[in-house]
């Protein structure tokens, strides 16, 4: 039992800087939130790249935490065990399960958390994709007043200049 108690270990430890880095990657996107605002898309790339970085990271905690599944369930002599909900079924002692619990809950609420965030930041960039299409649109069609009608009175073909053919 001496390598469950290190497995389990591993796994709150795990948990844990998994839900740092997702308490990390949460601030980014509040962060992001000002920075869409002000338009700001070279300091929204920088961001975008430390995020990167952060989800790279994780990945190796993700790595270390199906691996601790995979040795309790060696431990236990079963066959899978697949995520930590399922991992809590089998321990017994309830001050580890609670804070196992406690650690699962408060990432599940910072990724809910994020996913909102990351909602209106999505909503903040097509607002602004559509703000320069719309002002594309003003600069590239001719708009002069006045002077727009031909030799007879009839109104003259305005020409739009086309800048870009597509859309993003």
């Amino acid at each position: 039992m001496n390598n469950m108690k290190k497995s389990i270990e591993q796994l709150i430890e795990s948990l844990n800087h998994e839900k740092n880095m997702y308490e990390e990657i949460l601030k980014l996107e509040k962060k992001k939130i000002e920075v869409i605002r002000l338009g700001n898309m070279k300091e929204l790339e920088m961001m975008t790249q430390k995020e990167q970085q952060y989800l790279m990271k994780m990945g190796t905690f993700e790595k270390l935490r199906r691996s601790v599944l995979v040795n309790v369930a060696e431990a236990l002599e079963v066959d899978e065990i697949t995520s930590v909900s399922e991992f809590l079924l089998y321990i017994k002692d309830d001050k580890i399960v609670k804070e196992i619990d406690e650690i699962r809950d408060e990432l599940l609420e910072i990724i809910n958390e994020i996913k909102e965030v990351n909602e209106l930041n999505e909503k903040m960039l097509k607002q602004h994709l559509e703000y320069i299409h719309f002002n594309f649109e003003v600069l590239t069609s001719d708009m002069r007043e006045g002077n727009t009608y031909g030799g007879k009175a009839t109104e003259k073909d305005k020409q739009k200049i086309n800048l870009f053919d597509a859309r993003i």
